[in-house]
């Protein structure tokens, strides 16, 4: 069985009208999509600009849903989810456990953290240059000038164990979760104490 999941939501025409949730579900594509993720829930931001379904306060303690929030919740209800194949012909589910590390799955069973969105905030505002790439695409080379930059930050006694994630070895660094460029030019300033907890 093959499981095919695709996100929706394109963002550069706002209003996002959610239109597609008709037909991602709709019985025609239940043998082809599996499903759709409506992108973002959490607020986030790109090269085309700010989205997000819902607004968190300050103190991260209340959430506050939006018009994108909403529109989306209408198409659902309007949605009659396809029964194919039955509900009532599934058997008993039953899942393997999680594989423990060896040579051929070389992944840890430690997940990563929930980005922390203050400290990556914090970072953002603690910089005074910003990383402004003349491509929307800069996701192509980013790696490769962390990987520079965390070069000469070496070189300078310090360390990215910060920004870092290692998957195999489970360990995450505080702002591992956050968007590469901020920590790109972090690595730059060759900072060796970080002010963002």
């Amino acid at each position: 069985m093959i499981a095919y999941f695709s996100e929706y939501g394109c963002i550069t025409s706002p209003p996002r009208l959610w239109t597609e949730a008709a037909a991602l579900f709709s019985t025609n594509m239940s043998d082809v999509f599996s499903g759709g993720i409506a992108f973002s829930y959490f607020p986030a931001s790109s090269v085309q600009g700010q989205f997000g379904m819902v607004t968190i306060s300050d103190d991260q303690n209340i959430v506050t849903v939006n018009d994108d929030f909403n529109r989306l919740k209408a198409q659902y209800t309007a949605i009659s989810l396809p029964n194919s194949p039955a509900r009532t012909s599934a058997g008993v589910s039953s899942y393997p456990g999680c594989p423990t590390s060896n040579d051929t799955w070389l992944a840890s069973d430690t997940l990563p953290p929930t980005p922390n969105l203050q400290a990556c905030d914090c970072l953002g505002n603690a910089l005074s240059c910003q990383f402004t790439p003349a491509t929307s695409n800069y996701t192509a080379f980013i790696g490769s000038l962390l990987d520079v930059a965390c070069s000469l930050l070496g070189q300078s006694g310090g360390s990215c164990d910060d920004i870092g994630a290692d998957g195999q070895s489970g360990i995450y660094g505080l702002v591992s979760g956050c968007d590469p460029s901020k920590s790109l030019i972090d690595c730059f300033r060759l900072v060796t104490d970080f002010p963002c907890q």
